[in-house]
């Protein structure tokens, strides 16, 4: 940093707002305080034509929301935009980055940029982020995909790391210029100067009744909000002009040093705040005063960047790369507040599994059905969008907020996931319709499996069938047109029933034989389909062989695996002979933070389950699938009592553990369900690895991150450092002979120990109050209870066992494997033309990732995105199974920048390292 605030010489004021869109309130009570946020904004943008901009917090929802019940203010708000004196997005929503997968984050500047365009503005080169507890590594190559080179956010940087401007790449070379503000972030010309001027105090919050007449009122009824606020109905608007020059003075005293230029940047705004009307008057008198000493200007953040970018020294700017997710060693306010990650976590699943049915089945399905010629549902996938992204507010879907934003994100969840079955079962029964009935029977019953990865997999699935009664059949053999034949596992079977839908008539019944069995399809086709039909066989075959070799062990040719009377589990790669032992067990702690960080009682006790006794027994034995359970009661304090330590009082938590072993996989998958009785507790589940490394591996936004185990040094800091870390899909570690990989679905924290066990630990709950600091001087600890996640959870991970790394072991394509199902229909003859077997398109490295298949914005092309998340180049292609004219190289925002190498239906071409590509198939 400079050694004072001398070279000084210009002040940017930018005047903006940070609007959490439901956070201390629900969203519709939080919308009424937006209509009369957006109606003084306009009405001062019209009086004032000295005030120049006002900056909606960086995201555009909120013209959506203001619009949608002030439908009268159109033609006035599309004014303001395309003047550019109402500044919105590049963000849709702001989102807490960790929370939401790959494609939700892109789709996010996609649909910020719309909605910026829909009212005749542009979404401009400067991503401004007040908000995301850290950021994700490869953010400037995804902004670039968006024509954005500059990025302001403080979360995740600390001031030791650089001075307020410095440069950030991406691990591909990416590149914006970014700054991390000064001391006082994006409040720093509100506190240091609005509110000396207007209110004659910096930090004090205190109010005296009477002492500007501003009409206070309250509700004293008991049927409004908990803790309901007085609000003002006539606030007044002071201002003392002869505070204004010390009040500027003393800023560029205290934070002028962290600036490299002469440009001073001077943020007014707040939470939930509006423009002041005496704003423009305000900024007048400064420019008078400190005439010939500061050029005082109001200006709009473009503009800013614009004049600093004349000035940078880029040579002596630092440059970070990759994810910036430090702690604060010296500043305020500023705090990375890394635990969001694990907070309500039910919420994360629910968005993991919303996500994944929207982006890796209904879209890559719909588009199949396209290339098959159906329309493309995009009113639909708009709609589910706008549900998902509306959710991805960071305080809401950082799992900050109360029970009631909670319970309407909920409900956002469900919808996207009910329009994403919509589409997927619109595509499949479009695709089954249209099936060739060629040398088939009118009686005929088929199987169609669909596989929407880009590549070639086994799938062994449950399947629950209704056989028409007629047929007499207890079982089923399945055979593909070639004469594949699928190996089927019975379950049980029984007499049944079921309605068939009509447009023309009322749902009539058939009389059926229920038959649930496991089926294993080899090499289903890569975004594709294969067809099998239904044999009929009157009895269940005898089959003795099963996966099951004890009573607590199960093995197939990968691995072995042994539940033991604890509840772990050991698992055996039969390959290297390496065991790893005790894997699974739950260690619990004290919390006693809140949603954004942990922090662990005065006196903590920590326990474990490693002493209980489970009850251990076979639940289905077969050749294909086999499970074991383990029952058992985790004995934890019932809360943390006065904070200081843990409750003597303990809580039995009830707690079952499935372990599912499926035929030729090296993947041991698990179903862990708990009544979770106790309060104020971190759950974790724990994997001794006994491998002999100093970082882990885990996936991140189109990257994979390594990550040391040790912490540095933090003695004195501001914040300590923090070992959890985020992770999507899966987290691995080896010691280059033997590796393990965790992938959990929708747990996104993780932390690894440098311990004798190198143990692995991933997060289940984190229990904890809803501790509201609005303001420093009154904390707020609500009722609601959703944060400590009470009553029956239930999770789902997987461990993989292998020789080598991730990379070798293809842990990224496994872990597809294991959040993508295949879906399947059973289904009669088709009535058109299509082969009983395709495939739309196929990738031939494993190593690579598809993050999205789906429509084109504009046209009928095809966009198919894909990431090298290695630090070498890939050799990368794509068989495709339609005709295609052109393949095209695009940015993210699916704007042309060049021709694709495609010869005889196939793309080829050289993925550089951490590269994310998007190609346009038309």
């Amino acid at each position: 940093m400079k050694k004072d605030s001398s070279h000084i010489k210009q002040i940017k004021v930018i005047s903006n707002t940070h609007w959490d869109r439901e956070f201390r309130w629900s969203f519709e009570k939080t919308r009424r305080r937006l209509l009369d946020m957006m109606d003084i904004t306009l009405d001062i943008l019209k009086k004032y034509p000295k005030f120049h901009s006002f900056t909606l917090d960086g995201h555009s929802i909120l013209l959506d929301d203001y619009l949608e019940m002030r439908p009268e203010k159109r033609s006035l708000v599309e004014k303001y935009v395309k003047q550019g004196r109402l500044v919105a997005g590049p963000w849709y929503t702001l989102a807490e980055e960790f929370s939401i997968s790959h494609e939700a984050l892109a789709r996010n500047f996609l649909w910020g940029r719309k909605t910026v365009e829909k009212y005749g503005g542009k979404s401009g080169t400067v991503a401004y982020t007040p908000s995301s507890w850290g950021q994700t590594g490869q953010l400037p190559q995804i902004l670039n995909g968006f024509g954005i080179d500059k990025m302001m956010f403080y979360r995740g940087i600390s001031h030791h790391e650089s001075d307020a401007e410095y440069i950030w790449d991406s691990p591909d070379g990416s590149r914006v210029l970014a700054t991390r503000f000064a001391i006082y972030a994006r409040y720093n010309w509100y506190y240091q100067v609005h509110r000396p001027v207007t209110r004659g105090r910096v930090f004090e919050k205190d109010f005296t009744w009477a002492q500007w007449d501003d009409m206070p009122i309250r509700f004293v009824d008991g049927l409004s909000d908990t803790d309901a606020h007085f609000n003002l109905l006539s606030p007044q608007t002071p201002y003392d002009k002869a505070c204004l020059q010390k009040a500027i003075e003393d800023m560029v005293e205290r934070e002028g040093s962290h600036f490299t230029t002469e440009i001073f940047l001077a943020m007014n705004g707040h939470d939930i705040s509006v423009p002041y009307p005496l704003e423009s008057k305000v900024i007048e008198d400064a420019k008078k005063i400190f005439d010939g000493k500061y050029s005082i200007e109001h200006t709009d953040l473009e503009s800013y960047w614009k004049s600093l970018a004349k000035l940078l020294d880029y040579d002596k700017l630092k440059v970070l790369e990759g994810e910036r997710r430090a702690a604060l060693k010296q500043g305020m306010w500023t705090y990375l507040f890394p635990s969001t990650i694990s907070a309500r976590v039910y919420l994360k699943q629910q968005d993991f599994a919303a996500s994944n049915n929207l982006v890796y089945l209904a879209e890559p399905l719909a588009s199949m059905s396209l290339i098959a010629g159906a329309d493309y549902p995009t009113s639909y996938l708009d709609r589910a969008w706008q549900y998902l992204l509306s959710n991805h507010t960071h305080d809401a879907n950082g799992g900050c907020a109360p029970d009631a934003v909670c319970a309407d994100m909920e409900y956002r969840y469900r919808k996207t996931a009910d329009i994403a079955d919509i589409v997927t079962e619109d595509a499949i029964g479009h695709i089954a319709q249209n099936l060739s009935p060629k040398d088939l029977p009118a009686d005929v019953m088929q199987l169609v499996v669909f596989n929407t990865l880009p590549f070639e997999r086994d799938v062994t699935m449950a399947l629950d069938l209704e056989v028409p009664s007629t047929t007499k059949s207890k079982f089923i053999k399945l055979e593909s047109q070639d004469g594949q034949k699928a190996q089927v596992q019975p379950i049980f079977s029984e007499k049944s029933s079921v309605f068939v839908d009509n447009v023309w008539e009322v749902p009539s019944i058939l009389a059926s034989n229920r038959i649930n069995v496991h089926a294993s399809f080899k090499k289903v086709p890569a975004m594709g389909y294969r067809t099998y039909l239904i044999k009929h066989e009157d009895e269940v075959p005898q089959n003795p062989a099963t996966l099951v070799s004890g009573p607590d062990t199960m093995e197939n040719e990968l691995i072995k695996v042994k539940v033991n009377v604890n509840g772990t589990v050991d698992i055996t790669n039969r390959k290297s002979g390496k065991i790893f032992s005790g894997l699974n067990y739950l260690t619990d702690q004290g919390e006693c933070g809140n949603a954004w960080m942990h922090r662990a009682p005065r006196y903590d006790r920590i326990y474990n389950s490693q002493s209980v006794s489970a009850s251990v027994s076979v639940v289905e034995s077969g050749p294909l699938v086999s499970r074991i359970s383990a029952e058992f009661e985790f004995p934890v304090p019932a809360d943390y009592a006065d904070g200081k330590s843990r409750s003597t009082v303990m809580k039995d938590i009830p707690v079952k553990v499935e372990y599912i072993l499926r035929k030729d996989s090296s993947r041991l998958d698990i179903r862990l369900e708990l009544d979770n009785v106790a309060k104020d507790h971190w759950l974790r589940a724990s994997f001794p690895t006994g491998l002999d490394t100093d970082r882990t591996w885990a996936d991140s936004h189109f990257d994979v991150v390594s990550r040391q185990i040790a912490l540095p040094d933090s003695t004195g800091w501001v914040e300590p450092a923090w070992g959890a870390h985020p992770l999507r899909t899966f987290v691995s570690m080896n010691d280059g002979k033997n590796g393990i990989a965790v992938m959990p679905k929708g747990l996104f924290e993780y932390e690894a120990f440098d311990d004798s066990e190198h143990t692995l630990l991933i997060t289940l709950i984190r229990s904890c109050r809803i501790k509201l600091a609005v303001s420093e001087e009154k904390q707020t600890e609500l009722p609601d209870q959703g944060i400590q996640c009470p009553g029956v959870q239930k999770f789902e991970y997987a461990i993989d066992v292998h020789s080598g790394d991730w990379k070798s072991a293809n842990i990224i394509s496994k872990a597809a494997e294991y959040y993508t199902p295949a879906r399947i229909v059973m289904t009669g003859r088709g009535k058109g033309r299509l082969a009983l077997e395709a495939s739309m398109l196929s990738m031939g490295n494993r190593k690579l990732h598809v993050s999205c298949i789906k429509k084109a914005e504009k046209g009928r092309g095809i966009i198919v995105r894909i990431f090298n998340p290695l630090e070498e180049k890939q050799q990368f292609s794509l068989k495709l199974g339609f005709k295609v004219a052109s393949a095209e190289i695009c940015r993210a925002d699916e704007s042309r920048i060049g021709k694709a190498h495609l010869i005889d239906g196939t793309v080829k071409m050289d993925i550089p390292k951490k590269k994310i590509l998007t190609l346009r198939l038309s």
